[in-house]
């Protein structure tokens, strides 16, 4: 009988990704290794390709839910618990790559500011409100959730925010909100929103320093678009 062409195939793809990394692998190559993980025998090949013509690209197979990853032949429990995992995972790495930088980055340019709430946001469901406390050096001294709501909005308590600064010692505050399986335009409410928080931070002697719009792994500032009507001091 002829050899099994298949006979030390994932030793052989294992190998090549030790020694060259991801970047000479495909997409569904890349996700038919990952599966390796789950499936213990056989050939991860078809399932991967069969991931990615269901859900068209490596982003959305890892951005999938679990029973949406399940509807795909070849992929069971244990399949779609690992694919979740990892995007969950590569989430937190860039969440706390943020969180220990922020004590050397100072948040004093809108791109700062945006680079900073992006990974804490873009991987989000349903909409949050974040924001961190600055001092006036613009280094963060406490970041913490504000609000958590639907698909469609969450509710502002300007008064908690301003609370959360003064007991932290902040000078300013910098808010992010996301736009859930959206763009990162902000809308309306989130202009009007932001007037009355800032109103609330400049009575109390603290200043607004950014409010940033996230969607998956882009922002708008709304500091920048308004050309400076948010005052800078740092």
């Amino acid at each position: 009988m002829p050899d099994n062409p298949h006979m030390g195939h994932r030793q052989r793809m294992l190998d090549k990704f030790r020694r060259f990394g991801l970047e000479i692998f495909s997409d569904h190559e890349v996700l038919e290794m990952l599966l390796y993980f789950a499936v213990r025998q056989g050939d991860t090949n078809p399932t991967a390709h069969r991931l990615m013509q269901r859900f068209g690209s490596l982003h959305a197979v890892l951005e999938a839910t679990e029973d949406e990853l399940q509807t795909v032949e070849g992929v069971g429990p244990r399949s779609a618990e690992l694919l979740h995992l990892c995007f969950a995972l590569f989430h937190r790495y860039q969440a706390d790559v943020a969180k220990m930088e922020q004590f050397t980055d100072k948040l004093n340019t809108y791109d700062r500011i945006g680079a900073y709430f992006v990974p804490q946001l873009c991987a989000e469901r349903e909409e949050v409100l974040l924001a961190a406390y600055v001092d006036g050096a613009g280094r963060v001294l406490k970041c913490e959730e504000i609000a958590r709501g639907g698909h469609a909005r969450v509710q502002v308590d300007s008064y908690k925010i301003a609370r959360g600064a003064l007991m932290a010692g902040a000078a300013g505050v910098a808010l992010a909100h996301n736009h859930p399986n959206g763009t990162p335009t902000p809308s309306q409410e989130d202009f009007d929103m932001t007037d009355r928080l800032q109103r609330t931070l400049s009575e109390l002697g603290l200043e607004l320093v950014d409010h940033c719009v996230v969607a998956r792994s882009n922002f708008t500032s709304i500091g920048r678009l308004r050309s400076g009507s948010l005052r800078k001091r740092y």
